[in-house]
């Protein structure tokens, strides 16, 4: 139980300080997505548009409470089930495999606690684009969803979520367990250093978003309309833009993508490790 909480500890605070990393290019990234009036010609006029319209922190920083409490969650939950998981599974299975499922399962349960949140962070993004009213809440959008949906509501793009977590959570811890192992047996004494946690956790964000990216952009599609279904967001989406409209913000994505799990991986590798070389002392 002590490795759990320990777990739950670094998770949860890798989870926040990743979410600040990442939310202004997160914004960007949903309003490339989910415009199709032609509002922006390029990711930088989306960025200049924001900031000259909307300032820095109500502009990129719009409905950060709803993701920063739902990174906490999910990074709890995606770090603990992936560590039990592992334990769990057959020793026949090759570290590949055991990787690969434990990743696939942590995603899996991640995505039940990130759609909810991830309505509400959609919807908080392009609400400033729909009307000038800066009166919105992630209370008020709880809220006036509960009231037109119901709690199933909250719950809208679920089936994309949890495609985009199950396959992107196999792929992300995968990258990072395969870097930091060829990281760490090319180093001259074998061992592991802080900095191929950075490395490793850049690599791996990289990929997660680069191979789950269509997936995404279904979801937020889904999730900024509850009129949307899965089936007539992708139809739009090419009818519109074809199948490069799938791939709108996915340069400002990896950028962000980088500093955002390097920041993840690496502090719950640091924070982690202190607590149980510690453990006696806390």
């Amino acid at each position: 139980m002590e490795e759990i909480a320990y777990e739950l500890t670094a998770s949860a605070t890798a989870g926040m300080l990743g979410k600040l990393v990442e939310f202004p290019f997160d914004t960007i990234k949903v309003r490339l997505q989910t415009d199709h009036t032609g509002r922006f010609k390029s990711t930088l006029d989306c960025i200049k548009y924001t900031y000259n319209n909307e300032g820095f922190l109500k502009g990129f920083y719009k409905g950060v409470a709803s993701p920063i409490f739902g990174a906490v969650l999910e990074n709890a939950v995606l770090f603990v089930t992936y560590g039990q998981t592992y334990k769990l599974l057959n020793n026949s299975l090759s570290d590949l495999q055991k990787i690969i499922i434990s990743g696939g399962v942590a995603g899996s349960f991640a995505s039940f606690v990130l759609t909810p949140v991830e309505l509400v962070k959609c919807k908080l993004q392009v609400a400033n684009l729909k009307n000038s009213n800066n009166n919105h809440s992630v209370l008020n959008t709880v809220a006036k969803t509960l009231k037109e949906n119901g709690l199933k509501g909250l719950w809208k793009g679920q089936s994309s979520t949890f495609l985009r977590e199950s396959l992107g959570g196999c792929v992300w811890f995968s990258t990072y367990e395969l870097s930091k192992k060829h990281l760490k047996n090319n180093n001259k004494n074998q061992e592991s250093k802080q900095w191929h946690s950075l490395v490793s956790g850049a690599l791996a964000g990289v990929m997660f978003n680069f191979s789950i990216f269509p997936v995404d952009t279904v979801k937020s599609l889904v999730q900024i309309d509850h009129k949307t279904s899965v089936t007539t967001a992708i139809k739009t989406i090419l009818k519109q833009k074809g199948i490069a409209g799938f791939y709108n913000g996915l340069g400002i994505t990896l950028v962000r993508a980088a500093p955002a799990n390097a920041v993840i991986f690496y502090t719950f590798d640091m924070i982690n490790n202190f607590l149980l070389h510690n453990k006696d002392a806390i």
